[in-house]
């Protein structure tokens, strides 16, 4: 049967967040934002993102109750190259995941591109780029990182082609500190099959049974329906918020890896309409010209 799948980042749907407020992990950090924008209540309201795929799906019920058991199943150390990705929109604030990665700059996260402009031509790109690296219920002991500039590929901004859905946002340093000095990176790893074993994903999926305050994984091997869909597709179970999450290849001890491609849209059943199924997520494998991308970003 034929389903539609969502794209899970920030703007449509609403959603109840903690009620706590965030604190700042030290006196030595800055506040939230240096610029004046973000306050514990927008950070708490804002909206994650979704957006919706056409997909294959056998049996609805069985993929749901997989993709449950593989998102919640094992415990595994969080890292804090993971974390939220919040930004301002014409229509309000969002929130995205996102994850620090490798570069000659050490300031850079890769997001999916619908988490920093909507796609296509004559748009702007969203503003007020907040980084909370390991959020889990609040800023971790690594605080807040105020986004400078962001930048999505032109097949992206131009034809909003969702096989190019990643963006990389350049971070502000942090009391002199880059953020690859403080928290580590993650590799690029571009050109990838969309078989690939052993994949660790991470994302904050706001829907429940969810929060979308604490980051969740997924291990699955990943596939493809078939040989003319550019996405890769995982049984995980990911929902609102999860969008702009890290595929990881090579995983680590410490939990970093290879990012090999990005959480894009979520698949949707039969008369669920605007909400994510719950049985699998997609993401195309990251081209060449990420580097390229993320070179261009690192040096603005």
């Amino acid at each position: 049967m034929r389903t539609l799948t969502q794209a899970l980042g920030a703007i449509a749907v609403t959603v109840a967040l903690a009620a706590a407020g965030p604190v700042p992990s030290s006196a030595a950090e800055p506040r939230i934002d240096p610029h004046g924008y973000w306050s514990e209540e927008r950070l708490r309201a804002a909206v994650p993102e979704q957006h919706t795929r056409t997909g294959a799906v056998e049996d609805l019920a069985q993929e749901a109750d997989e993709a449950s058991r593989a998102a919640l199943g094992t415990v595994v150390t969080r890292t804090a190259t993971v974390g939220r990705l919040f930004f301002r929109t014409p229509t309000g604030d969002g929130s995205c995941t996102a994850a620090v990665v490798n570069s000659a700059s050490k300031n850079l996260v890769i997001t999916a591109a619908h988490c920093v402009h909507p796609g296509g031509p004559g748009k702007a790109y969203y503003g007020n780029f907040l980084f909370a690296p390991g959020w889990s219920d609040g800023p971790s002991a690594h605080g807040y990182w105020s986004g400078t500039a962001a930048r999505a590929s032109a097949e992206w901004t131009q034809s909003k082609k969702w096989d190019h859905d990643y963006a990389f946002v350049r971070l502000a340093a942090s009391n002199g500190e880059q953020i690859v000095s403080r928290v580590g990176a993650n590799a690029l790893a571009a050109g990838t099959g969309h078989v690939v074993p052993n994949t660790r994903i991470w994302g904050y999926p706001a829907r429940a049974p969810y929060t979308g305050q604490t980051a969740q994984h997924c291990e699955v091997t990943t596939t493809r329906e078939n040989s003319y869909t550019p996405d890769a597709r995982a049984a995980c179970a990911f929902n609102q918020g999860a969008s702009g999450g890290p595929w990881l290849k090579d995983v680590q001890a410490s939990g970093t890896g290879s990012v090999w491609a990005v959480t894009s849209r979520c698949e949707s059943g039969p008369g669920v309409g605007d909400t994510c199924a719950g049985t699998a997520i997609y993401a195309s494998p990251l081209p060449a010209a990420v580097f390229t991308l993320r070179d261009a970003v690192g040096s603005l």
